[in-house]
């Protein structure tokens, strides 16, 4: 089956779930419907979703890889911005649980709105609506949602059958990536005047293979529209302490 073809048949899965999820949470008004989806680099997609190149340091493997299972937790703006250049190839992102995210937050740090799914209250449905979405998005991010140990075992599995990557901004047993802010500072502001321009975020890594000896970093994200900006240099990271050696 050829690429677009590929995507043509993910994004009618999408659409398919959503009607059931409007059906089952009554959320019809907060669903952004899929529309037609660019092809992917069929070679790239295949194994990894990429990252900004600024933000590649906070991933043992520089990306997002498919069928892992990704905690990040103090910060929904490192969860978007990590998000922002998988949306701007053409992957899809379904946000399942996490009413307060602002979809202009999520415009200025870089997702393509038009490939981002909002399921904002799952209801107790939320193990069958986040399954169905691991069918046929390519990232599903969880928050608040009713799940068990054992639900949380079941979707980990399903997104390593399926090629997705499953987010979730709270703990997930058996997670491969954890990434934790442990402090948030903004600059811009002088002494009564300027603006908020960039914020600081120290995190701190762990996980399992390749990230298990953990590492803490410093991540700088811009805010307002130079952030999503092509080219723009909307994060960056600095090592600060690596707390064993990183593979990768």
């Amino acid at each position: 089956m050829s690429s677009v073809a590929v995507a043509q048949a993910r994004v009618a899965q999408a659409r398919a779930v959503l009607a059931r999820a409007e059906e089952r949470t009554s959320t019809t008004r907060w669903v952004r419907r899929p529309t037609t989806p660019t092809a992917l680099d069929p070679a790239s997609a295949a194994r990894v979703l990429p990252v900004a190149r600024t933000l590649a340091g906070l991933l043992p493997s520089g990306a997002l890889d498919r069928g892992s299972t990704v905690v990040v937790g103090g910060s929904t703006a490192l969860v978007l911005a990590l998000l922002a250049e998988a949306s701007r190839s053409g992957s899809w992102i379904g946000l399942v649980g996490l009413p307060r995210v602002g979809v202009l937050a999520a415009h200025q740090l870089g997702l393509d709105l038009d490939r981002v799914v909002l399921v904002p209250a799952p209801g107790p449905d939320g193990p069958t609506v986040v399954a169905a979405l691991l069918d046929g998005v390519d990232v599903v991010v969880v928050g608040e949602a009713a799940l068990t140990d054992a639900d949380r075992r079941r979707l980990s599995a399903r997104a390593r059958e399926r090629g997705a990557v499953l987010l979730s901004t709270t703990f997930w047993p058996g997670a491969h990536v954890v990434l934790t802010v442990e402090a948030s500072h903004w600059d811009g502001l002088g002494r009564g005047n300027g603006r908020l321009r960039d914020r600081r975020l120290t995190v701190r890594g762990g996980g399992r293979g390749s990230a298990a000896q953990g590492w803490r970093t410093e991540v700088t994200l811009s805010a307002g529209p130079a952030a999503h900006r092509v080219g723009a240099p909307a994060a960056q990271v600095r090592l600060l302490r690596s707390e064993g050696r990183r593979a990768g």
